[in-house]
C-alpha cells in the first residue's frame, strides 16, 4: 500500500489530460489520463495511451473494466487496483470541484 502520492498534470490535448503519478517519494511511478469527453480516468503509458484494465467513471466514481486491449505496460504495472482507485478518485474530485483538470494533487497517508 502506498503511503503518499503526487499527481502532476503533464499535458492537455482538448479533453485528454495526462498525469504523472509519483508514489512513495519517487520509489514508483505511473501515468493516468483524465478523459473528460469519455467520462473516465484510465491507467496509461507515458505517451497517454490507455493500458491495462483499470477505469474510473467521472459520473459516479465507480471502477469499471476498461475497453483498452492488451497487457498493461511495464511502467503502469507498478500500480495496484486499490492505488489506482485512490489516485483516480482524487483526480476526479479535483475535476468536479474545480471544473477543470487539477494541476497537481499531493496526499500523504499513515
Amino acid at each position: 500500500m502506498m503511503m503518499s502520492f503526487h499527481a502532476q498534470l503533464l499535458s492537455s490535448a482538448q479533453d485528454a489530460h495526462l498525469y504523472r503519478i509519483i508514489m512513495d517519494g519517487g520509489e514508483r511511478f505511473a501515468f493516468l489520463v483524465l478523459d473528460t469527453e469519455g467520462g473516465h480516468v484510465v491507467l496509461s503509458t507515458s505517451e497517454g495511451e490507455p493500458s491495462g484494465d483499470m477505469r474510473l467513471s467521472l459520473d459516479d466514481g465507480q471502477m469499471r473494466p476498461s475497453t483498452a486491449e492488451g497487457e498493461p505496460e511495464s511502467e503502469a504495472a507498478e500500480m495496484s487496483r486499490e492505488e489506482f482507485a485512490l489516485v483516480s478518485g482524487n483526480i476526479r474530485r479535483g475535476w468536479l470541484k474545480e471544473g477543470a483538470p487539477p494541476q497537481k494533487i499531493t496526499k500523504f497517508y499513515g
